[in-house]
């Protein structure tokens, strides 16, 4: 406190407020290299202060929570390429102003009004680095994801005509097949499907947007057992495909089908030779279900859950990237559906996919008549 004049060091920096925030606007604007509007600079900074000034009034116990406006600070001078020391010399530009205001007042910093600021200042650097590291982050996966959906974009169209080429040449030339032909298709086949395995990480990292259609069921069902069949009768597995009452599903076709295909080649990959992989699926109210029955003979205790993390395998066949289960989970709960997998002890796994279905409006409103129909059965009564 100013004893001639009794002001106090909360009251100085609220009376002082914009002399403050111009000291630390000309002392910022000094320090840093980056071209910036005025408007840019003091980007969240003024209500900060205004929480520290709140913060150091006498009666302000317990002190205020912060709102976020260090954080907000941090993204911001993330997008206008600061880097993280001039975001952490900010705030010590900001006490060092504090200090300055109240020597030229000519009022002392208490002890405990010391500790609130240094307090205030250290949380307020903590959460401007939190959030700047926490985009910066976002922004490198986001440029890694975007640069492996080029790459794999930009193979597909190749791997494509090749495998068109082999095509042709089977029929004309090689009717008879033949390993070799064979063994290029598989390969072929195998690198599509890792590309499209890519494809839909990369979007799915993205935040791509799902585009829910109208898919018939068993058409694509048969689809994924044409896509699966080569890899399966080479392992002289039996593929079975059972649509059941699932005529039609509301999804994301490519994201579907990415996760069906997945489930399905780690079913075959990891079933016993000659055993049988089951395709099924399931209509409720407002649901449908699709399961893929694998025999792989079961597996330990713990490890159900571990399976959908990116990167683990099971089994000892450690080809491909570990991504297949990690990616059919992501597609699926993009449609705010649920992925899971129980065991059957020495027999195998099933694999379930469950997502949310609208309820058709000739339901509703037969819903209504029915509903209006009791009404009036109640009123004659």
């Amino acid at each position: 406190m100013n004893e001639a004049t009794g002001d106090t060091f909360s009251g100085v920096l609220k009376a002082r407020r914009e002399v403050l925030i111009a000291c630390w606007r000309a002392k910022s604007t000094a320090a840093t290299t980056a071209s910036v509007s005025t408007s840019e600079l003091l980007d969240r900074m003024p209500d900060f202060v205004d929480e520290v000034i709140a913060a150091l009034h006498p009666y302000a116990s317990p002190l205020p929570a912060a709102s976020g406006n260090a954080g907000e600070h941090g993204a911001q001078r993330l997008r206008l390429q600061f880097d993280v020391a001039e975001v952490v010399r900010e705030y010590g530009l900001l006490q060092d102003c504090i200090i300055e205001i109240a020597r030229d007042a000519a009022v002392d910093i208490a002890l405990h009004e010391q500790q609130v600021i240094a307090n205030w200042i250290n949380a307020g650097i903590a959460d401007a680095v939190a959030q700047y590291v926490k985009r910066s982050h976002m922004e490198l996966e986001r440029q890694a994801s975007e640069h492996l959906g080029f790459v794999a974009h930009e193979l597909r169209n190749p791997l494509s005509a090749a495998h068109t080429a082999l095509q042709r040449l089977r029929t004309r030339e090689l009717a008879a097949g033949g390993r070799a032909v064979e063994l290029l298709d598989r390969g072929l086949r195998r690198a599509a499907g890792m590309i499209d395995n890519a494809l839909s990480h990369a979007s799915l990292k993205l935040g791509i947007e799902v585009k829910i259609e109208r898919i018939a069921l068993p058409d694509l069902l048969r689809d994924v057992e044409l896509e699966a069949s080569v890899v399966a009768e080479s392992r002289g597995i039996d593929l079975v495909i059972e649509p059941g009452g699932a005529t039609a599903v509301d999804a994301d076709p490519r994201l579907l089908r990415s996760a069906l295909i997945n489930l399905v080649h780690n079913a075959v990959k990891f079933s016993s030779v000659g055993s049988k992989v089951i395709v099924r699926g399931r209509v409720s109210p407002g649901r449908v279900t699709i399961e893929v029955a694998d025999a792989c003979g079961g597996l330990p205790a713990g490890q159900i859950e571990d399976l959908f993390s990116p990167r683990v395998q099971r089994g000892e066949d450690r080809s491909g990237f570990g991504l297949g289960l990690a990616i059919a989970r992501q597609a699926v709960e993009a449609h705010g559906g649920h992925i899971s997998a129980r065991d059957v002890p020495s027999c195998g796994c099933v694999f379930a996919i469950e997502l949310p279905q609208p309820v058709p409006p000739v339901t509703r409103n037969a819903r209504r008549a029915s509903n209006a129909d009791d009404g009036k059965q109640q009123r004659r009564s």
